[in-house]
């Protein structure tokens, strides 16, 4: 049986017994629980970097012919190569800046969405990106802009 000694606010130094403690302090079975927005950034921020490593490693794969069945990276156009090889680093880069929750890792990341989303209205990626891909960015952004709000808010 673990005892601690606690002081409280009037100065009145008491023993405790933790064991006895949790029952009040959880009011009868409830445990309150405060959201946190800068915490769901973060886990938001790894989560993506997930997905912008498997981007990254898929286009490198392209690059690298593991996938001869999909594509043969030398007959594709030139300007389709380039935004191949464009994304597989960057994409990769982003990755690591989201897995560390850094700011230049959101910038970079908001830049290849950004290049994504309106390369099928330049028609360089036109082929491989559709509407759903997309919209998928979209959405994507504008649920990070509004946790980098909220998580602003809260720090504010």
């Amino acid at each position: 049986m673990k005892t601690v000694m606690r002081q409280s606010l009037d100065g009145v130094t008491q023993i405790v017994d933790p064991a006895s403690q949790q029952g009040r302090e959880a009011g009868a079975g409830r445990i309150a629980l405060r959201w946190n927005w800068t915490g769901a950034l973060v886990w938001y921020m790894r989560t993506l970097a997930w997905v912008w490593l498997a981007k990254g490693l898929f286009n490198w794969s392209l690059v690298l012919g593991a996938m001869p069945g999909y594509a043969d990276f030398t007959a594709l156009p030139r300007a389709l190569q380039g935004s191949v090889v464009f994304f597989a680093a960057v994409d990769l880069l982003a990755a690591v800046g989201l897995w560390l929750a850094a700011p230049w890792g959101g910038v970079v990341w908001l830049l290849c969405a950004a290049i994504e989303t309106v390369s099928p209205a330049l028609g360089v990626r036109g082929m491989v990106s559709g509407a759903l891909v997309v919209a998928l960015n979209l959405a994507l952004a504008a649920f990070y802009f509004f946790l980098s709000w909220q998580a602003g808010q809260e720090r504010a």
